[in-house]
């Protein structure tokens, strides 16, 4: 029998597997082999679930012929070709709500981490040195003035986070109308001022050719002496690891928090994941039960709509122009 299969390019819960499984076949794939999903190909393919970093470009799309939807699980669609999927009519479906909070939380968590030198005094306490703390502070986050790159859905998050904490906010974003957020008590400012303003730059911007090393050796000596920066959005926005290490061993950067790496899974042996004032995390700002189940549930319910041959909400396609081909389908 010729059963219509979707591809998923990285592994999915068994429940959500069996939810697509009532009428497809469904293949998970190692998250980084492009091979194997080339491999994988045919006619029989009417969806890919794009989780990794496998790119899925024009080459994987002519292999799939029918290819009718191509579904991301996360805000982010840089591992999709959208001119590619765009000239073939095929929507990309995608999460951007449905993760908002736990980025931006773990944004806050990364903040507080590095203002609060929390891994200055863990190692510390564990290696029995109790007199560091009459020759080492932290700082507060009180009375700092905070610097968001990208003002869209995380950003916005971070900043509501930030209220209690009584911080000045600096927000650089291009693409928005600033008099829209009046209400937010921010200010607007271009990249240059708000990096050389801020005593914390945190980037919650999509990676784009705009964006691709946003942060670099150029700029970096913009930031403000012992400032901190955070990227929780995608690694490529900053320049290398390299750059990093040595704002640090500088004292150009007072601190880094990493969630995302230019190369994921990134190099261990890199002598930044060894620096007292790095710190570094897997890729996980969105690995909670309440927003992967969110984000899952996002991307099933668009994929399902585009399959059936129903409108998946606009808010959630990266190209909705492709939808107005099928002008006798409905919202779901």
């Amino acid at each position: 029998m010729n059963t219509e299969t979707i591809i998923s390019i990285g592994p999915l819960p068994e429940w959500v597997i069996e939810e697509l499984g009532k009428d497809l076949e469904v293949i998970c794939l190692d998250d980084s082999d492009r091979s194997a999903v080339l491999n994988a190909l045919d006619d029989r393919v009417i969806g890919i679930i794009a989780r990794g970093p496998v790119c899925v470009d024009r080459e994987i799309m002519e292999k799939a012929p029918n290819l009718r939807v191509i579904s991301r699980t996360g805000v982010g669609y840089d591992s999709v070709s959208i001119p590619d999927a765009s000239a073939r009519r095929i929507p990309v479906v995608y999460t951007p709500g449905a993760m908002t909070r736990g980025v931006a939380e773990h944004a806050l968590a990364l903040i507080l981490s590095a203002v609060k030198k929390m891994g200055t005094w863990s190692r510390a306490l564990q290696n029995g040195d109790w007199n560091i703390r009459y020759t080492t502070q932290s700082r507060d986050l009180e009375g700092s003035t905070v610097g968001i790159i990208g003002y869209g859905r995380i950003g916005r998050a971070v900043r509501e986070l930030l209220r209690p904490f009584n911080t000045r906010v600096i927000a650089d974003d291009p693409y928005i109308n600033h008099s829209e957020f009046s209400a937010d008590e921010i200010e607007f400012a271009d990249l240059d001022e708000t990096l050389s303003r801020s005593d914390i730059v945190t980037l919650h911007v999509p990676l784009t050719e705009e964006t691709y090393r946003l942060i670099n050796s150029k700029n970096i000596h913009r930031m403000k002496a012992e400032s901190i920066l955070i990227n929780t959005a995608r690694g490529n926005v900053v320049e290398n690891l390299d750059l990093l290490y040595a704002a640090l061993e500088e004292n150009r950067l007072g601190a880094v928090g990493l969630d995302v790496f230019p190369d994921e899974p990134p190099d261990r042996n890199h002598p930044l994941f060894k620096h007292p004032r790095a710190f570094c995390t897997g890729h996980v700002a969105a690995r909670s039960p309440r927003s992967q189940r969110r984000i899952l549930d996002t991307m099933l319910r668009e994929t399902k709509a585009v399959l059936k041959g129903n409108l998946p909400h606009p808010e959630n396609v990266v190209n909705p122009e492709v939808l107005l081909s099928n002008p006798d389908a409905k919202l779901t």
